[in-house]
């Protein structure tokens, strides 16, 4: 199974104005992988206003 990362920045409460990126980072061969590789996203965000989430989601089969 293939999984994605999507990650979502946004401006987090004590942002002065108010900004969202979402993109998406495909090809993981397992959710560990893709887990190890979302684990640094905080770090691109320290010490700004912005936040970072992230979800790995499995591929719907049948879906290139």
């Amino acid at each position: 199974m293939e999984w994605i990362l999507l990650i979502y920045v946004y401006a987090g409460v004590f942002a002065k104005g108010d900004s969202v990126a979402m993109t998406t980072i495909e090809n993981f061969p397992t959710e560990e992988s893709c887990e190890t590789a979302a684990r640094g996203l905080p770090r691109l965000v320290k010490g700004t206003a912005k936040e970072v989430l992230y979800l790995c989601v499995p591929r719907p089969k049948g879906r290139a």
